[in-house]
């Protein structure tokens, strides 16, 4: 009876197909703590997800198909920042939040800070496709920010510069363990606040650019009022 009991007790779990599925994609995770994608082995996801290499195989097709699912579980973030209404409306205040919070995720994401390192480095069909299926959430995001910054006699690239912004904060975020940057340190606990600050000076100069039209449309318009030739108004304003 007792050896019945142990027997009993050592028998594995049974898992189902999802639970299965659900077990290695965690497993690549928690690899993706101490390895690079390009490291990782079949052999390594079926130990660490305590199964055979045969059945990441026929769950999934290829170690390729493995990572193409693993990447969706953390492009999550993707949907979650640039699926935002609010976001989609033109809102300042959602892009400033949108660049804050993509800050904090990638200083907290080794997965997708190594994700980001594998598409620089290492061309294929996994990392194209993950770098495409990002750039369509950038797209969507931008449009209505584009149709503001266009308008006025000075049209703002800003897909460009929200562009350079995000790859900057990449770049910045990898970058930290390797040296300063700009005699910036972002590899210390207020290195995120120190970024975050940056990124929104830079929006709030992108802004004072995209009101300054209206501004100086409303001085002439007082100085006006006052009695002010208008003439002499626009000789002191054209150099602004």
């Amino acid at each position: 009876m007792k050896e019945n009991q142990s027997t009993k007790g050592t028998l594995r779990r049974r898992r189902t197909n999802k639970q299965v599925q659900a077990d290695i994609l965690s497993a690549v995770g928690r690899i993706l703590q101490e390895k690079d994608f390009t490291h990782i082995t079949l052999m390594d996801i079926a130990r660490e997800a305590k199964t055979d290499p045969n059945v990441v195989l026929r769950q999934f097709g290829s170690l390729e198909q493995v990572f193409d699912c693993y990447i969706r579980t953390i492009d999550y973030w993707m949907h979650d920042l640039f699926g935002n209404k609010a976001l989609k409306r033109g809102e300042r205040s959602a892009l400033e939040r949108m660049f804050a919070r993509m800050t904090d995720f990638l200083y907290n994401s080794p997965e997708m800070q190594r994700l980001l390192v594998w598409e620089i480095t290492d061309v294929n069909d996994t990392t194209c496709r993950a770098a495409a299926n990002r750039e369509t959430y950038y797209r969507e995001a931008y449009e209505a920010y584009e149709r503001q910054f266009a308008r006025g006699g000075e049209k703002t690239p800003f897909r460009q510069i929200a562009s350079l912004l995000i790859a900057g904060t990449y770049y910045l975020v990898l970058h930290r363990h390797t040296s300063t940057f700009g005699d910036m340190d972002y590899d210390t606990p207020d290195g995120p606040v120190r970024l975050k600050k940056v990124l929104h000076e830079i929006l709030d100069m992108l802004y004072e650019r995209l009101e300054r039209p209206q501004r100086v449309s409303e001085a002439i318009r007082r100085l006006k009022e006052r009695g002010v030739d208008e003439q002499v108004i626009r000789e002191c304003l054209k150099d602004l």
